[in-house]
């Protein structure tokens, strides 16, 4: 791994042989980086920049989201830095040395220092919950557009906590806790956004596994009700059906099922009449859907790509971005059953990618060898809608990117 690393493929690109020139060429310290090409030219065997002899060339830097945070600060830099011989020459603003790319914009007036953003949640603040926000400053963090998310909080988190008899060091923390479950429903967090503070670990461990609590927090005499409710209306085939799926998730030796079915047969009066069965119970029963308008018709339904961190786009390899200390790993051991509604509009490699995933966190209990880790898995869909849309594919594309009949 070292001497692979140590290559010149590795460490050099067009870009630090640029801050080589400008040490080489004295003409070259009059030019920006985006200027460089129209007097110098890459050579790609010797990775050097050489002055160029005719022609005229005119590039553009690529375009960075704002998201990238230094990366973005990097690329509004090199549009006015001229002749730099390193990073710390970039991060430069006049005679002064900045820390980060992102002070260096700021010193050079690139920048405004969110002004807007503090006066909009003190404007809404005499309105709107607490609750309401924190969504606004969790949209913020989500779009970029803050340049100072850290000021920003600063100046305004008293406003985002709610109105509790705490200290001020307990109040900062649990309004920092609500911002971090808002970001992890949305697969980020507040370690992307340094350098906002992190909520105390003592505290999140305290609060347990938050995933797990959200799928056991449903009123048990409601779903009890509930499945009286939708158990009683059942037809008969409705519930054999039932049935045959209970009876393999009582033995939890894992089982796959597939409910066909095309629009209007009551596929979603199925899913409700077993996910109350199951949450009744005090048991995980996860609701997952390929479409998120599908997923919004399961009470705590969410999207698949959501709910097991399928990567888009999904490959052959691909597995879900789960590791073992995630809560999402822990979530996955406790559920006993999963529903994946409109399975056939996904591509194939979601669920081996999933099935692959699963295999791996359930080897720990022996049953890396099984189907799904041997958990009990119901999907359902209708072959006759609409199929895994394949980018330019033919119909035999779309035909083999379907759910393989092997996993049933």
């Amino acid at each position: 791994m070292e001497n692979v690393l140590e290559k010149a493929s590795v460490t050099e690109s067009m870009f630090s042989s640029w801050l080589v020139a400008n040490e080489t060429y004295e003409g070259a310290r009059q030019l920006t980086y985006g200027q460089f090409v129209t007097k110098f030219v890459y050579h790609k065997r010797t990775r050097m920049w050489k002055p160029r002899k005719k022609g005229y060339t005119i590039r553009r830097l690529i375009w960075v989201p704002p998201t990238t945070r230094e990366l973005f600060y990097l690329r509004m830099m090199l549009t006015i830095a001229k002749g730099p011989m390193s990073y710390e020459d970039i991060r430069k603003a006049g005679d002064a040395q900045c820390e980060t790319f992102r002070d260096a914009c700021f010193a050079m007036g690139f920048l405004e220092y969110d002004r807007d953003y503090i006066g909009a949640i003190k404007e809404a603040s005499e309105w709107g919950s607490s609750h309401y926000l924190r969504k606004n400053f969790v949209v913020m963090l989500f779009s970029g557009d803050g340049n100072r998310s850290s000021h920003v909080w600063s100046e305004s988190w008293v406003l985002l906590s709610d109105e509790l008899v705490l200290n001020e060091e307990q109040l900062q923390n649990l309004t920092l806790i609500e911002i971090e479950i808002l970001l992890q429903s949305n697969r980020r967090s507040l370690r992307d956004f340094y350098p906002i503070p992190y909520p105390d670990s003592y505290v999140l461990e305290q609060l347990g596994n938050r995933l797990i609590y959200e799928e056991r927090s449903y009123d048990i005499h409601t779903m009890k009700d509930d499945f009286v409710a939708l158990h009683a209306a059942l037809t008969d085939e409705q519930r054999g059906i039932y049935h045959k799926i209970m009876k393999v998730f009582t033995t939890q030796n894992g089982g796959i099922f597939f409910l066909h079915g095309y629009g209007g047969t009551s596929k979603t009066y199925m899913w409700r009449t077993l996910a109350s069965a199951i949450r009744s119970k005090y048991n995980i029963c996860l609701t997952v859907a390929t479409s998120g308008i599908a997923s919004l018709l399961f009470p705590g339904g969410r999207t698949s790509h959501s709910r097991f961190k399928i990567p888009v786009p999904t490959l052959d390899n691909s597995t879900c971005n789960i590791t073992y200390l995630e809560e999402s790993a822990n979530l996955l051991w406790e559920a006993e059953l999963i529903f994946w509604d409109e399975a056939p509009m996904a591509n194939k490699w979601c669920f081996e990618a999933l099935d692959k995933t699963l295999r791996d966190l359930m080897s720990v209990h022996g049953n890396s060898d099984k189907v799904f880790g041997g958990k009990v898995v119901v999907f359902g869909g209708d072959f006759r809608q609409i199929l895994p849309v394949v980018p330019r594919g033919s119909r035999s594309d779309i035909m083999h990117a379907t759910i393989n009949a092997s996993y049933l």
